[in-house]
């Protein structure tokens, strides 16, 4: 018996040992197979929308592409990938790395080495957040950390996801195609140029606007000058301002005294019919300008007579530098200031002294599923649509004063506008924008040099938007997956947890007692 009972030991202790071995053998598999798939990006994608795989539609966008692309995360990778959307927005990057010689990945700690980061804060923000992605033209990698960087774009994490506007919880993944506008933004091979009108008294002396020229200039553009009168617009302007004129611009002339070829509003008709942007800034100190009122009027743009007050919400005193409100979710201009208006603290945006905007009446408002009428204006006519919407309103307490009297009192007014035209020209959709503000003082130096306020940031962004960016088609945003657990009801999940956690280990002991029992009776 004594025999017996010390084969059996034996064999106790061998059968230990080797479920022992056994187990240490899977733990550094599995620690070995984990730390080659964060290295190596080794996952199979059984998502239904292909979460994790990069599309074939991405891959011919971002083959356009051409010369080094950086993609660099503000953060060391074992933080952004352990990060739940993080890890989605560092996964394509890899994929895209993987697929492309000459796209490279790398990770910074903005906050152990934030002179590496220093040449990114010179855009739209103060500071580098741990989740911000930088996408910028040329090798980082083999570039000096004293050089200044070139072409690049500073992305937030919200810009790669969708999010539902009632309760900004994700639903879908857009980082495939904010990855391809990036990479084509910063090696596009052209430098578009953005020229400021003469000839009408406009404020374009460069101490009165050299942080405007500054920001114009950041956003990717060659700054100069033309006047219309004398000049055609070059074919690599992109954009025009005109920036509170004080004399009229040369209008159509149906008699034929004036030569049809130096009109100015025709040009700037035709510049706008090939993808291209116009700013008009109209201090209320300006008079009517008929010919160059008359052309927007056609584009929804009316410029108020009088000033704007509001005492309820205003900078000063008086009531004439108003704190503006943000545009309605769902409209063009909403996307305009969407990283703003979702920010911690979403800055101030300030218009001193500002005439009201108003829609001209071959507007109509377009009107949502529910019946009611948005903040959207529509034209059909001559071939064209147009849609225009307000990008920020005073607060319904603010008035219009003319001369210390009040004319208008409903509140309420648009202080800057977009409007958006819709072209087609050899299959290819295109977009011709006009974007107007009643005051000249929008881009002062007061207002635009200032980390306090948003104005610096809205044009930053309207220039991206409007003037600069090739937005590639054909890139669906990936949805995710609604799966059974995630929509259970607080009974479901008790009833699981139970389950789990008593019935299928009773269950297994059950059978552990019945087979120790048969074999010791056997």
């Amino acid at each position: 018996m004594n025999v017996l009972n010390k084969r059996s030991a034996k064999h106790s202790s061998v059968s230990a040992v080797f479920t022992a071995v056994v187990i240490l053998l899977v733990m550094l598999a599995n620690a070995v197979f984990s730390l080659l798939a964060s290295r190596y990006s080794l996952y199979f994608d059984l998502t239904d929308a292909g979460l994790w795989t990069l599309s074939d539609s991405a891959k011919t966008a971002v083959a356009e592409a051409e010369g080094d692309i950086t993609i660099t995360f503000c953060s060391d990778r074992d933080y952004v990938e352990s990060n739940y959307y993080m890890q989605y927005i560092s996964n394509t990057a890899n994929e895209l790395e993987k697929e492309f010689d000459n796209i490279h990945v790398r990770y910074v700690n903005s906050k152990r080495d934030p002179h590496l980061l220093k040449a990114y804060k010179n855009t739209t923000d103060t500071s580098i957040k741990e989740t911000d992605v930088i996408v910028e033209k040329g090798n980082a990698l083999e570039r000096a950390s004293d050089e200044a960087p070139s072409e690049f774009r500073k992305l937030s994490a919200d810009a790669f996801y969708v999010s539902d506007t009632s309760t900004g919880e994700y639903w879908a993944y857009n980082g495939e195609e904010i990855f391809a506008a990036a990479c084509l933004a910063v090696t596009a091979d052209e430098t578009p140029k953005a020229l400021f009108t003469t000839g009408h008294g406009e404020s374009v002396a460069l101490t009165d606007i050299s942080y405007f020229v500054n920001v114009i200039a950041m956003a990717g553009f060659d700054v100069g000058y033309i006047d219309l009168a004398t000049e055609e617009i070059p074919e690599d302007c992109r954009l025009l301002i005109i920036n509170n004129p004080t004399r009229d611009f040369i209008g159509y002339d149906p008699s034929g005294n004036v030569d049809e070829s130096v009109s100015e509003i025709r040009k700037i008709d035709e510049f706008l019919e090939e993808n291209r942007t116009l700013m008009v800034f109209k201090d209320p100190s300006s008079d009517y300008l008929q010919n160059l009122e008359e052309f927007l009027y056609t584009w929804g743009i009316v410029f108020g007579e009088g000033t704007v007050y509001d005492t309820a919400s205003s900078l000063d005193m008086a009531g004439t530098t108003v704190y503006a409100q943000y545009a309605d979710e769902g409209t063009i201009a909403a996307s305009l200031q969407k990283e703003l208006r979702n920010s911690a603290a979403p800055p101030k945006t300030v218009f001193d002294t500002a005439r009201p905007i108003y829609v001209s009446d071959i507007y109509t408002a377009a009107i949502d599923e529910e019946g009611n009428a948005t903040n959207t204006y529509e034209y059909y006519g001559n071939n064209a649509y147009r849609e225009m919407s307000t990008v920020y309103f005073a607060s319904p307490s603010a008035v219009v004063k003319q001369d210390g009297e009040t004319v208008d009192d409903v509140g309420g007014y648009s202080l800057m506008t977009i409007t958006r035209e819709l072209n087609y020209k050899n299959s290819d959709t295109y977009f011709g924008y006009v974007m107007a503000a009643g005051t000249k003082n929008f881009t002062a130096d007061d207002y635009i040099n200032s980390n306090t306020y948003g104005n610096k940031d809205i044009i930053y962004y309207a220039l991206r938007m409007m003037g600069r960016e090739k937005v590639p088609a054909d890139i669906d945003f990936k949805v995710f997956a609604t799966t059974e657990i995630e929509n259970m009801t607080s009974a479901q999940a008790i009833r699981a947890a139970v389950l789990l956690i008593t019935v299928l280990p009773l269950a297994a002991a059950v059978v552990g007692i019945v087979v120790i029992t048969r074999r010791k009776y056997r």
